[in-house]
């Protein structure tokens, strides 16, 4: 490797305030001094993502975790969400088993404050965006290529910009590699299915007498897919009965299910059909089990290509550049197409029988056309499961130059490009219009009334009625395209002052920076998604649009004093950071912390940072989507507030009087339509943290650090459920905008309500971290020789996690311990994970052991009167996940990894309406079961 002649310079540079940055690539003399400094005090000198002033871990200015490459290898892990979703300081997020819902990414929530408040970067510098949220697809980032992950929660716009609310992850990738390496790794499940498969290459080599170095690396992986019916915990769409848990489903049936249908002539309501068109009632035993057609883990296809390199010009001065490409392939799979629809039927049509036609005929209920019309639900069994494929092709270029400028000054500029352009494949959906075209036929039902296009007589009135002609003509597929771009500019100065504090030894440290970026992105929906003609995916409109910032940003490291009775150091770090955007103006952030070590093994550190998330260009220009989320009508039986619900807005809203609180509600999904506002303004925070490092001896340190995170103006949609709620029972005003955004169907049925984005949320979460590492060297070993321990237990103590939906009204959700349709996946308050590896020579065990605390159905939290006793699962339990392996180094060559994960078969507790997916919080909780893992890389020159 090529070292500068200026080494001493380098030497002192790393030693005062650090005059490299995390987005700088450090020059090599540099970090050659940073390691000649850490072996000289005899601790290791990391690179921190918290702040750009170099530090190491345990005196960092706000609290790091670090994942190192061993980690990764040693847990048999292909997908980076999963490591880090073990992680108690995370809240699991899209991944392997995020099927519906899910989009085909696997991202990351630092403290459950949302994935676009969790900023991604490799090597300091921002990533390949995955969405129109900005958010990183972490499937873009291959495990194999990591040298370490370092986190740091909280607020750190300061120093990295938006989105850094909740914190940053920042990936530090093999850049500089000599020789050629092979790396293999197979993962099945002990019921020999859901097989993970990698191989990766990495090639690098130095050129032009050492002065510079090149990197290739390719790697493919491979996911199967494992469906729900594939597991006996999934097999079934399990609800709530009387006396327990039993098998649900949905009320869209293969033998089409009819809402307030007519009295047929045996004193039965019409609910479906039988296969010959006869009528029958419908009871929770007809319902349709949509589980074993759903993805438990979503098969996936990968291919990454990337290069590095860097080159000395002279001693001062390098250029480098990274270059990757990633092309990512996931599918998801829905049960057949559920066409939930008001349609229009010729009731003497030869489609129904006798008692059919006599029940329509004599209902009164006939249209001027003579025709029926009824709201039915159909599974479209008949035209095969709904499929999305998403390929994501997602493209970065990035060049650079740094070097020194002096003794004392070193400077960085580089300009990345990154691109991302996916197709969204959907097949098997139906067409609303030709659905409901090609059911009003003729009295012979032979021919549909209206023959254009093709018309072909759709016969939903009992299973298996359908016609391969009919499923040909109602069938439609869409192709969705999203590009997105995003360019930085970044240059940045950092060094020392020429002068030090009285009392201290080492000078001022700074950091000056100005970047520029620009976000823009497209999504063109398929004609049939944009017109809202699809009953088996979500309708939307495209969303187009684009914003650019303008941003200066400071940094300085005061030593105020060292090597004092009481104080062995005392410094203070502060940060700021003014930016101003096309779209909403001129916004700043600020931090500042200080850290105090009264004893060379005793460090307290306490901080403040004021951050600021600005829009991003879905929440700006999201056109209108339509989504069927979970919704309680307050005016039907199962939402009604006897004393609290508005009798008169349901009546005035066309709920007939004798309804009211009486009828039942259509379907537990209520169609809403959602979009972007583009008047909408920042995200503010505050985030304070308080901490202690204790080093009491040598090969032991534990850090405890309470943190408290605040976020106002959060951007949020009243959404469907908060529209009803407060609508009918707590504004209870017609001209209020909530009430204004309900649409009712004939029926008295919520027909669609509107929801856009808004500023009108806040979120704060409070509690307290705790850490350990112990290292020790023990006298035993299976070889005869000694051998290492290494404990590594990491904590959280969830006190607050404070959601309020809507600023101004008097409602809160307070989901620290829970889990449901309210507060989403688990935030049980305690959470921990420990490490523990034992070295000897070659051979390394491990194991990892994970708790997850118990955490209650939040039904218990909105609703003070209610009992656990009320619930027929009122808690999921805490679960402890096992995960055992062995690293052995057979060679300088060849080193090998085996091991298995959930080794004592932990299932999560089976849930029923308050579950996410496949009965269960299946990011969070294990239901695939225990997995066999074994890797292997190789080396030669």
């Amino acid at each position: 490797m090529y070292q500068s002649n200026k080494l001493t310079k380098a030497v002192r540079l790393a030693l005062v305030a650090g005059a490299t940055t995390t987005a700088l690539a450090a020059p090599a003399a540099m970090a050659f001094a940073d390691e000649a400094a850490a072996e000289d005090k005899g601790v290791e000198r990391i690179q921190v993502t918290g702040s750009r002033i170099r530090r190491s871990e345990l005196t960092a200015v706000t609290p790091i975790i670090e994942i190192d490459a061993q980690e990764f290898a040693i847990s048999g892990n292909l997908n980076i969400e999963q490591k880090l979703a073990e992680l108690p300081s995370t809240l699991p997020s899209f991944g392997p088993s995020s099927n519906n819902p899910g989009d085909g990414t696997a991202t990351v929530d630092l403290r459950g404050l949302g994935t676009s408040r969790t900023l991604v970067m490799v090597n300091g510098r921002r990533w390949v965006p995955s969405n129109q949220s900005g958010v990183v697809d972490l499937n873009t980032i291959p495990a194999s290529l990591i040298e370490n992950v370092e986190i740091i929660t909280g607020g750190a716009s300061a120093v990295y910009g938006s989105d850094a609310i909740g914190g940053v992850v920042n990936f530090k990738m093999k850049d500089d590699f000599e020789g050629v390496e092979i790396s293999t790794l197979y993962d099945v499940t002990t019921e020999n299915d859901a097989e993970k498969f990698n191989l990766d290459l990495t090639m690098g080599g130095n050129f032009a007498d050492d002065r510079g170095n090149a990197v290739l690396y390719i790697g493919y992986s491979k996911r199967e897919a494992l469906f729900q019916g594939d597991r006996a915990f999934s097999d079934k769409a399990l609800t709530e009965g009387a006396d327990g848990l039993i098998a649900g489903g949905s009320s869209g049936i293969p033998g089409t299910r009819v809402f307030g249908g007519p009295t047929l002539p045996n004193g039965d309501n019409l609910g479906r059909f039988l296969p010959d068109g006869s009528g029958a009632p419908f009871t929770g035993a007809d319902r349709f089990n949509y589980a074993p057609d759903n993805f438990l883990q979503l098969p996936q296809e990968r291919l990454t290509m990337s290069a590095f390199s860097h080159f000395y010009i002279n001693d001062e001065t390098r250029i480098y550049s990274e270059i990757s490409f990633i092309r990512n392939e996931v599918p998801q799979e829905l049960a057949p197409t559920p066409a939930f629809t008001t349609i229009e039927v010729n009731p003497n049509s030869a489609f129904f029988a006798p008692d059919v036609q006599q029940a329509m005929l004599n209902s009164g209920d006939l249209n001027a056309d003579g025709n029926y019309e009824m709201f039915v639900g159909r599974r479209m069994v008949e035209n095969g499961p709904r499929q999305a494929i998403d390929t994501r092709d997602a493209m970065r270029i990035l060049v650079g130059i740094d070097g020194y400028i002096n003794d004392d000054w070193s400077y960085d500029v580089y300009y990345s490009r990154a691109q991302m352009d996916q197709s969204n494949l959907l097949n098997n959906d139906v067409s609303a219009s030709r659905f409901k075209q090609a059911l009003l036929v003729n009295d012979a039902a032979t021919a549909c009334q209206d023959t254009s296009g093709g018309c072909v007589p759709l016969n939903i009135f009992g299973e298996g009625n359908i016609s391969d002609e009919a499923v040909g003509f109602v069938n439609v597929g869409a192709a969705n395209i999203t590009s997105i771009k995003q360019e930085v500019f970044m240059a940045t100065v950092s060094g020392s002052l020429p002068f030090t504090f009285p009392g201290a030894d080492e000078p001022v440290g700074v950091v000056f920076g100005y970047e520029k970026r620009q976000d823009e992105s497209s999504f063109r929906p398929d004609e049939f998604l944009s017109a809202g003609d699809v009953l088996g995916f979500n309708a939307g409109q495209a969303t187009v649009g684009s914003y650019a910032s303008d941003e200066l940003f400071t940094e300085f490291s005061l030593p105020l004093m060292s090597g004092k009775d009481f104080a062995e150091d005392l410094s203070l770090w502060g940060a700021a950071r003014f930016a101003d955007y096309s779209n909403i103006g001129q916004v700043s952030s600020f931090a500042a912390a200080l850290n105090w070590a009264p004893t060379d093994w005793v460090s307290t550190r306490i901080g403040f940072q004021s951050a600021v998330r600005a829009p991003n260009v879905s929440e700006l220009f999201l056109g209108a989507a339509n989504g069927f989320p979970g919704a309680t009508d307050p005016c039907a039986v199962d939402g009604y507030q006897p004393g609290v619900t508005s009798d008169a807005l349901c009546l005035a809203d066309g709920v007939a009087a004798d309804q009211i609180g009486v009828f039942e509600q259509a379907n537990g999904q209520i169609e809403g339509s959602f979009g972007g506002n583009e008047n909408l303004t920042e995200e503010t925070s505050d985030t304070f943290t308080v901490g202690i490092v204790v080093q009491p001896f040598e090969g032991l340190d534990f850090t405890i650090d309470y943190f408290s995170i605040e976020i106002e103006d959060a951007i949020s949609s009243y959404g469907v459920n908060n529209t009803l709620n407060v609508c009918y029972n707590i504004v209870k005003d017609a001209n209020h905008e909530t009430c204004k955004n309900i649409t009712r169907r004939a029926d008295g049925n919520v027909d669609i309500v509107q929801s856009l984005n808004a500023n009108i949320a806040s979120i704060e979460t409070t509690g307290v971290d705790f850490n350990v590492t112990y290292n020790k060297e023990l006298d035993f070993g299976l070889f005869g020789d000694g051998s290492d321990l290494n404990v590594q237990f990491r904590s959280t103590f969830l006190e607050k996690s404070d959601f309020v939906p809507i600023v101004g009204l008097d409602t809160k959700y307070e989901c620290a311990g829970y889990y449901g349709n309210t507060c989403g996946a688990p935030q049980p308050d305690f959470q921990a994970n420990t490490r523990i590896n034992w070295t000897n020579g070659d051979l390394t065990l491990s194991a990892l052991v994970r708790y997850i605390g118990a955490s209650d159905d939040d039904q218990l939290m909105v609703d003070s009167d209610l009992a656990k006793s009320d619930l027929i699962v009122p808690e999921i339990d805490s679960a402890l996940y096992v995960d055992i392996s062995a690293s052995y180094v057979f060679s300088e060559n060849l080193n090998m990894n085996f091991g298995i994960k959930n080794v004592f078969d932990e299932e999560p507790t089976a849930l029923g309406d308050s579950q996410q997916q496949a009965n269960t919080f299946p990011e969070t909780y294990d239901v695939i079961g225990p997995r066999v893992f074994v890797s292997a890389s190789y080396t030669f020159d």
